[in-house]
């Protein structure tokens, strides 16, 4: 049941183009799982980009509402790292605890591109406390192909059965396979590629231009799963901010 209700809260904001409604009393805990590319192709620079994403939308979890949000953040190339394991956010402390400590991550790995080892770690991880967890997201994010270990499709199906509730992913630049990525990975199937999406009801797959894009499209996820109206009001208007992102960038290297 509150699996249920808290579907339905996600979905009202991003299917009708409203604003969330407040989550009710019956919610808990809902676990954020982030998987990130930092393979060879990912380079430093955007791999920088992207940690200091990702630890400016741990900053956007609220604290003190009747939720409380468990972070785990899976690191992949040639191997996977678990950079943070069932990490509880539950007070200030420990949100501007883990943002800091994810701004001060090592350097990326570089190497090969392994989503099998991705989807195992995460797996592991979650599989931890996943039984007291109201509602389990993964966020998958990569800018290449599978190149080590397989196809990652056993994998994500363990992730899967192990009890999560949805798997969505970002294409980071031109040489994602798409048709893969859309085919076997996202979770519920079908992968919804269209605005507004169906969240959490289906996975859904965005293709970004960069890793600045990315980092839009995470915090503004961060802040839908976290029960706030996202900047702006849905997902479903990122593609016009990103529109416009693209443009401007255009002007500025013209």
């Amino acid at each position: 049941m509150k699996k249920q209700f808290f579907a339905a809260t996600v979905a009202l904001g991003l299917g009708l183009n409203a604003a969330l409604a407040p989550i009710s009393a019956n919610a808990g805990v809902i676990q954020l799982g982030f998987i990130l590319d930092e393979s060879g192709s990912i380079g430093g620079s955007n791999w920088n980009i992207i940690r200091q994403g990702l630890a400016d939308g741990i900053d956007l979890i609220p604290v003190g509402s009747t939720n409380s949000y468990e972070v785990s953040i899976v690191s992949f190339a040639r191997d996977a790292t678990v950079r943070h394991a069932n990490v509880l956010i539950d007070s200030i402390a420990s949100r501007n605890a883990l943002s800091d400590q994810i701004e001060s991550y090592s350097p990326a790995a570089g190497g090969s591109t392994n989503f099998a080892a991705a989807f195992d770690a995460m797996k592991n991880v979650l599989s931890n406390t996943i039984n007291s967890a109201d509602f389990s997201y993964v966020n998958f994010a990569t800018d290449g192909r599978q190149t080590r270990g397989g196809t990652g499709i056993s994998e994500r199906n363990a992730l899967i059965a192990a009890g999560i509730d949805n798997i969505s992913i970002e294409g980071i630049g031109s040489r994602v396979d798409t048709n893969d990525l859309q085919n076997n990975f996202c979770y519920p199937q079908p992968c919804d590629t269209t605005d507004p999406f169906n969240f959490p009801t289906q996975g859904f797959y965005i293709s970004v231009a960069d890793a600045q894009d990315f980092v839009v499209v995470l915090q503004n996820k961060i802040r839908v799963v976290t029960g706030q109206v996202p900047e702006p009001s849905t997902i479903a208007l990122l593609g016009v901010a990103l529109l416009g992102m693209s443009i401007i960038r255009r002007r500025n290297e013209a």
